[in-house]
């Protein structure tokens, strides 16, 4: 769903009112009426379309025609291969020409979880070189909102992108970012979460796909050079999934995420609820990991969560706050956070070393 989308959805909307003057008194009969109130009709939902697309071109919600109607795994033009990933080795992570050069997919069927689903690992320059061929790096694993596709962080949010420019400006190491599917099933917000009976989302993007990136890529298994970074639902698994699972990551920023579960199904559920809260877990858990609370001031949902999570925070957890004044809910904000992140991340995951 690129510009021409946009493109074509601006000119229908143009064409609508445009054609509607034309036809609207050589429409004769008994349906006139009928024809001309469908007229109207055509011309608000040409107007609705580009509304829509326009959005989806901001935001990045669906990256494609299959993203949006399901079904669709991803892929792209495959020019390189790299790794075995995955039980019996028949993963391979693909080149692709229509994201980041450096971005590599694969269709991924977790072991542990069952789902199958997508992965997008971002290298970072001079990964490919033979004076590199023995370095390993840490991991960054990226988590889009909902709706919403891990390309969303290599277009809408400038993931890849503000990374380099903190690397060259010496704010940051070079981390592997990697950027799972997290809408897993189509039009249903798990919000990253092991239901009974499946679909185990926070499995797949735990222990799955850490075994297909570490059997694909040269990166680091301890715990120590593991983050999740994430924004909106995104975020909120990102401070979940720290959590819960510090004995796969140490460190987490959660940019305006949340801090219980929206979905009204775990709303239902309060055992459920109880162990995807955020604030329910920091009651009983004190895990050794860092969090990075983001958020705004106008964005009162999110400065909500920061202030009923902050008091529950006890050693050794530990967290640290990145509010600033004015913003909103959107793309543009989380662009601004993201050098601030990524130093924060620098700063708590272990730096690239050799194997």
């Amino acid at each position: 769903m690129g510009r021409p989308i946009l493109v074509a959805a601006i000119l229908l909307a143009a064409a609508g009112p445009v054609a509607c003057l034309y036809l609207w008194n050589r429409v004769k009969g008994r349906l006139a009426i009928a024809v001309r109130l469908f007229m109207i009709v055509m011309c608000q939902a040409f107007a609705l379309l580009v509304g829509g697309v326009g959005l989806n071109q901001y935001f990045e919600f669906y990256a494609s025609w299959s993203d949006l109607f399901g079904g669709g795994k991803g892929g792209g033009t495959p020019i390189e291969q790299v790794g075995a990933g995955g039980p019996g080795g028949q993963v391979r992570f693909e080149r692709t020409r229509n994201l980041d050069p450096d971005v590599y997919t694969a269709t991924v069927t977790g072991e542990h979880s069952g789902i199958r689903s997508r992965i997008l690992v971002w290298v970072p320059p001079g990964y490919g070189s033979a004076a590199n061929a023995h370095q390993t790096y840490p991991v960054v694993e990226l988590l889009p909102g909902y709706p919403g596709t891990p390309s969303t962080w290599f277009h809408a949010v400038h993931g890849a992108t503000a990374l380099k420019e903190a690397m060259a400006s010496g704010h940051a190491h070079p981390f592997i970012l990697v950027a799972p599917v997290t809408t897993v099933v189509h039009g249903r917000d798990t919000e990253c979460v092991d239901f009974p009976g499946g679909p185990r989302v926070e499995t797949w993007l735990t222990d799955d796909v850490r075994q297909a990136v570490t059997q694909a890529f040269r990166v680091q298994a301890d715990r120590s050079a593991w983050g999740i970074l994430g924004f909106s639902t995104g975020g909120y698994c990102a401070a979940k999934m720290v959590i819960r699972r510090p004995d796969l990551f140490s460190a987490a920023v959660t940019m305006q995420g949340d801090a219980v579960p929206q979905t009204p199904e775990v709303r239902r559920d309060h055992a459920l609820f109880a162990q995807n809260s955020v604030l329910d877990l920091l009651r009983t858990r004190r895990p050794p990991v860092s969090l990075l609370l983001a958020g705004t001031r106008q964005d009162r949902e999110s400065d909500k969560a920061i202030n009923q999570i902050m008091p529950l925070v006890r050693p050794p957890t530990t967290a640290f706050l990145y509010v600033l004044p004015k913003g909103g809910h959107n793309a543009s904000v989380w662009n601004s956070m993201l050098p601030q992140a990524y130093a924060w991340l620098s700063a708590r995951l272990s730096a690239p070393r050799p194997s």
